[in-house]
């Protein structure tokens, strides 16, 4: 009854026909379409905004939604046909690559198919509608309400038309309502379930267990915030990452494509509680080295030890040195470079069932972080870093991967690194720059001689050729060291005096051939240096020995003239 007297109101007095009559079009339009459209929540929010009829709407949308699934084969071929024109392809590939456009699935044969129908009947059933109204309300409409029996049960009461207004305020509360319960949603309850469903998707699907301390998100600004990020491996518990802070501006529009662009990435207070710090420096072995021992005091003075420090070659071992410090740094490349170019190349085919596809203009790949910044915190050690254009899909950016990190502390000096890395079908080449100022290298203990205590500045410039062929040039320059070789005598252990402190030591390098077998070029002056401390070592060790040999024989020369005179004397006085 209730529904029977909402219908007879609109047909007789409910309204301007203006209202029934957009009600019936608007509904046709939702009824021909997908439900689920986008723009049928347009039209919902355009029903309840204007003073448009919603009973007729919603009777309107059930009549051409049963005649639309019935006509669902001919939109799809309609719709197909017209997703298909040659003259039409321009402008369906840049509406495909527009974000509201690909938002509105217009490449969907029966939503193209429908919503080119509903448009076309739009205007001559919103005409045809207010046509027919206006015809029943003026002839038909009056002779029913002439009939004694309605008008004795009073079952319709006429409403007047001047008291209609364009605007549905409740309609306006209605929808600022939904909106401000969209925000209190996403205030109170959205940035916790999102958190929660990332720790309990990471926890269950991976060997890590992560803690999130906060989570916020903005939507204005696109942006989310991570705070006091807790990463702990599940079987190494030494294995851990603490992250005091996360700030990533995201280009929301471009999620629509299935795509995580990253504007803007600030990572603060990377840090590893698990880390040893080393607070006291244990004594190398070459310290006590430089200490004489028994033996050694007890030799004699000998040529033939003092000729055996012309001997010492330690040039190969520094060579090593550097070819070992080389490998670290290949080390760190092979880690960094298999992170670009995860994505696989996929092509769509132009028609898909139901869907026909454009091809993507946009050389945005899946994901892309466009800059970021950085600061780890290891053993003490503040580590600062910015990089730009870090993506998984170099072949479809086109722009190299580049990044600076720089540290500075007392204990291990000034670290500068600069790295390109690009990876395309046309070019693939990475470059790095390592500088080393004022840096404090590890004890190293070779066969021929042991380091410590050792400062150099160093630089060095590598490129790499499709990940394999290698070209480049590093300069060393050693601040001061102490050089100590295995005692076997006295001398030894004076040169070994000497070699505190050395400085002046230099290097240039030259590389070559590929990572797998590089080639070096290595020309220094360790060995001159070691020389000029032998050779000052062998000129003051030789005076000494020829001025100790002299005395003695001068000692001996004494004493048998001193045996000659009193022979002499005692013979002359009778003794």
């Amino acid at each position: 009854m209730f529904t029977l007297k909402k219908i007879w109101n609109a047909l007789n007095h409910a309204g301007k026909p203006w209202q029934i009559a957009m009600a019936v079009a608007l509904g046709m339009l939702v009824g021909f379409t997908p439900i689920l459209s986008i723009h049928n929540i347009l039209v919902l929010f355009i029903v309840l905004i204007f003073n448009i009829h919603l009973a007729v709407f919603l009777l309107a949308v059930s009549f051409f939604g049963l005649i639309g699934l019935a006509l669902d084969p001919l939109f799809a071929i309609l719709g197909k046909i017209i997703l298909t024109s040659n003259g039409l392809d321009s402008l369906f590939t840049s509406w495909f690559n527009n974000p509201f456009g690909h938002l509105t699935y217009f490449n969907n044969t029966i939503t193209m198919g429908s919503l080119v129908v509903s448009l076309v009947l739009f205007f001559i059933v919103y005409k045809m509608s207010a046509i027919l109204l206006t015809k029943y309300r003026t002839v038909i409409a009056v002779k029913i309400k002439n009939i004694p029996l309605l008008n004795k049960m009073n079952f319709f009461k006429q409403e007047e038309q001047s008291a209609v207004k364009t605007i549905r305020l409740a309609g306006v509360v209605v929808i600022i309502a939904l909106v401000g319960l969209v925000s209190i949603f996403n205030i109170v309850f959205l940035d916790n379930i999102i958190k929660n469903n990332i720790e309990t998707v990471v926890n269950e699907s991976s060997n890590k267990n992560i803690k999130i301390g906060g989570l916020s998100t903005s939507f204005f600004n696109s942006s989310i915030n991570i705070q006091n990020l807790e990463i702990s491996d599940k079987k190494k518990k030494d294995e851990n990452i603490n992250v005091k802070n996360i700030t990533l501006d995201i280009s929301l529009g471009q999620l629509i494509f299935e795509r995580a662009i990253i504007d803007n990435l600030k990572v603060d207070g990377i840090s590893f509680p698990s880390d040893v710090v080393v607070t006291e420096k244990t004594e190398s072995k070459s310290t006590s080295n430089n200490k004489p021992t028994s033996e050694t005091k007890k030799k004699s003075p000998n040529i033939t030890d003092l000729n055996s420090l012309n001997k010492i070659n330690i040039q190969k071992d520094f060579d090593k040195e550097i070819k070992n410090q080389f490998e670290k740094y290949k080390g760190y490349y092979e880690q960094i470079k298999p992170l670009f170019n995860k994505e696989q190349e996929t092509v769509q085919k132009r028609d898909d069932g139901k869907y026909v596809y454009y091809p993507l203009e946009s050389t945005l790949p899946q994901f892309l972080i466009k800059q970021g910044t950085f600061s780890i915190i290891k053993n003490e050690f503040l580590i600062n870093g910015s990089f730009k254009d870090f993506t998984t899909n170099q072949y479809l950016y086109q722009k190299p991967f580049v990044i600076f990190v720089n540290t500075e502390a007392e204990k291990i000096g000034n670290v500068i690194v600069n790295g390109s890395f690009i990876e395309t079908k046309k070019l693939n080449q990475d470059k790095l720059n390592i500088k080393l100022n004022g840096y404090s290298i590890s004890d190293q203990e070779e066969k021929n001689f042991s380091i410590s205590n050792t400062v150099i500045d160093t630089e060095m410039d590598l490129n790499i050729l499709n990940k394999s062929k290698i070209n480049g040039a590093q300069s060393i320059k050693v601040l001061t060291t102490d050089i100590q070789v295995p005692k076997s005598n006295k001398y030894i252990v004076i040169l070994n005096k000497s070699l505190i402190q050395t400085k002046g030591i230099k290097a240039n390098v030259a590389i070559s051939g590929t990572l797998s077998n590089p080639k070096f070029k290595i020309n220094s002056n360790i060995d001159s240096i070691i020389k000029k401390k032998v050779k000052a070592v062998l000129k003051s060790q030789k005076n000494a020995i020829k001025d100790e040999v002299k005395n003695k024989v001068k000692d001996k020369v004494k004493d048998k003239l001193n045996d000659k005179l009193d022979g002499k004397l005692k013979g002359i006085l009778g003794f």
